[in-house]
């Protein structure tokens, strides 16, 4: 259609060729006066999108010849928005006839603003007030888009979506486009071509067809981030992979977030790391809360221990990215992923292969590395009820009594499945029978294997924890019980240095070298790492109320240290070596099977 007319306007040259042969965006002129001085002025001109009534995405079946096509949601939004504040004012809509096809038809107000992404660029960041004036002006206009769709969003925000319009060096206008996409809440389908969006916007679940205004509110802390670090984040190395997944989602965030910690300060890193918390459920849960917080970060009035609420943790978990606020255990968290959650979350696909999660996994190294944290994280990312169960649980002082409480226990997993038991101190729940143990004992282990006898085909899927499987029942061992046992290790330099950030950031702290921690912190377990970084608090906690001080005295390398010297590792040389001695043992026994073949020998 270049340098054509249409619809009473003069093409210019084609925009957007996102949506080619459905909806196609042109810069036209809207007066023929090209002598005039003003000819080129923009009020002159009018950005035209063309809709073809015949493609599948509009068309209604109908030879309705309406001059506003009321089944386009972006035309109906636009002209209930006629202020052209945050969006560009709608001036004028049909259905206009071109040869033998109908097309229908809008224009809207030209403005010669600069995308966000050219101004990210060329400022190298905007300056924290007109960060604020952006964000207040998408609230708004993304607020306005969740009511009109009934929670749902625009489900494109990106920087190149985002105009802004300056006045020299006054910003004056701030509008979102590409409303292309916009739509009610999806579960699984969504009524656009989804791998179409930028990649680096988009939140983690929407790989799955789940939109919501949660999604927008990802997009919107990028944007912020993007904003506030002056990094647009389409450096080769982000975007060599053009395909678009969970983990590529997690892995630009987490990647992007990093890279920028240094430009951000402790509490924008709080703000913008809930904002785009992989799991939806943990991220501001409306518009008006993210809101509050960019209003508490403009008036400086929130620092790094402010509290960003997080929802308590319900017994049905939640689905989402819970593994990954485990620090480190990248093989065990992969494993889990692969071999259980990606199996449980699409049980059609699975069927089709004729695949099964694991019957029962069992966790077990030394004291203090996690075991029991990342066996409930797996179980709240699986998105499946779960419950936690400790050995004095299923104690009693009757007689059998244990025993019935232990088959209650799976009766009621069976009524709810699928259902995920983790039974931590697995070793004083299912002991080894032998003289020592007496007959009451040995029913309740009795009880469990049968319990455990392929549970996985009653929807009962079982996870639990030991410090001690030398002293496990053997024949709790054996595949159709437990199918698979995972050696959970000290944490190395990589999860000791993310451990100690993480216990660290949720207190206020100054010049902290992590690597350094991290170095001399080698065979410390996870709970020696939270020692340290609890013992150093409390000692700037003292300092700080002893020299009477009017802000809370900063965590530093240097204080985190002198615990350190101070503090031995609870897992002595001597244990690390029996683990070692013990996690080859327990990968024979996985390998060779637990039965011998039977038979003659010929």
């Amino acid at each position: 259609m270049n340098d054509s007319r249409f619809a009473g306007h003069t093409v210019v040259r084609k925009l957007s060729t996102r949506h080619d042969g459905e909806r196609e965006v042109y810069l036209a002129r809207c007066s023929d006066e090209t002598d005039s001085e003003t000819a080129d002025a923009p009020e002159n001109f009018r950005i035209v999108t063309v809709f073809d009534l015949k493609s599948k995405r509009y068309s209604n079946g109908s030879t309705s010849r309406k001059r506003v096509p009321d089944f386009i949601d972006e035309v109906k939004f636009l002209r209930g928005r006629q202020s052209g504040k945050h969006f560009p004012k709608l001036v004028d809509c049909g259905i206009d006839k071109v040869g033998n096809r109908r097309l229908g038809w809008m224009s809207q107000q030209y403005s010669d603003a600069y995308s966000l992404t050219d101004e990210i660029k060329l400022q190298r960041g905007l300056c924290m007030s007109d960060v604020v004036k952006v964000m207040e002006a998408l609230f708004t206009a993304v607020d306005e888009m969740a009511r009109y769709t009934r929670g749902g969003g625009h489900y494109n925000i990106t920087t190149d979506n985002i105009l802004l319009d300056y006045d020299g060096d006054e910003l004056e206008g701030i509008y979102l486009i590409g409303l292309s996409d916009m739509g009610s809440p999806c579960h699984g389908s969504t009524p656009f071509s989804d791998d179409v969006p930028d990649r680096r916007f988009r939140a983690p679940e929407t790989a799955n067809g789940v939109f919501s205004h949660l999604s927008d509110i990802y997009a919107l802390g990028i944007v912020m981030s993007m904003m506030i670090s002056g990094d647009a984040g389409d450096e080769p190395d982000y975007c060599a992979d053009s395909r678009f997944s969970m983990a590529s989602a997690m892995e630009f965030r987490k990647r992007f977030l990093k890279r920028n910690r240094v430009r951000l300060t402790p509490a924008q890193r709080l703000i913008l790391e809930k904002a785009t918390d992989v799991n939806p459920s943990n991220r501001f849960q409306t518009v008006d809360r993210f809101r509050s917080f960019v209003g508490k970060l403009a008036k400086d009035n929130i620092s790094a221990q402010s509290h960003v609420e997080k929802p308590a943790t319900i017994a049905t978990g939640s689905s989402g990215m819970a593994l990954d606020e485990v620090a480190g255990m990248s093989e065990l968290k992969a494993l889990f992923r692969r071999d259980f959650i990606r199996i449980v979350r699409n049980p059609k696909v699975a069927q089709a292969y004729g695949i099964r999660p694991s019957n029962c996994t069992l966790l077990y190294g030394p004291q203090g590395c996690g075991k029991t944290f990342i066996a409930e994280k797996a179980a709240q990312e699986s998105g499946l009820n779960y419950k936690m169960i400790n050995p004095s649980e299923l104690g009693s002082i009757y007689i059998h009594g244990s025993q019935q409480k232990i088959a209650e226990l799976f009766d009621e997993a069976e009524k709810k499945a699928p259902m995920i038991l983790i039974f931590d101190e697995f070793d004083a729940i299912v002991p080894k029978r032998d003289a020592d143990l007496n007959g009451n004992q040995a029913n309740e282990v009795n009880e469990m294997l049968t319990q455990l006898n392929n549970c996985a085909s009653r929807g009962i899927y079982v996870l639990a924890t030991t410090n001690r499987p030398g002293l496990l029942d053997p024949a709790i061992l054996r595949k159709g019980r437990v199918d698979r046992t995972v050696y959970v290790a000290l944490p190395d330099k990589e999860a000791r240095e993310e451990l100690f950030r993480l216990e660290i950031e949720k207190r206020p702290f100054a010049d902290i070298d992590y690597e350094t921690l991290a170095s001399v912190t080698e065979n410390f377990s996870c709970s020696d790492i939270s020692f340290i970084v609890e013992e150093s608090a409390r000692i700037c906690f003292e300092e700080t109320l002893d020299r009477g001080l009017d802000e809370p005295l900063p965590l530093s390398t240097t204080r985190l240290m002198a615990v350190i010297n101070a503090t031995r590792p609870s897992v002595s040389d001597k244990q690390r070596r029996e683990y070692i001695e013990l996690k080859a043992k327990m990968e024979n026994r996985q390998a060779d099977g637990e039965r011998k073949k039977v038979g003659f020998l010929l």
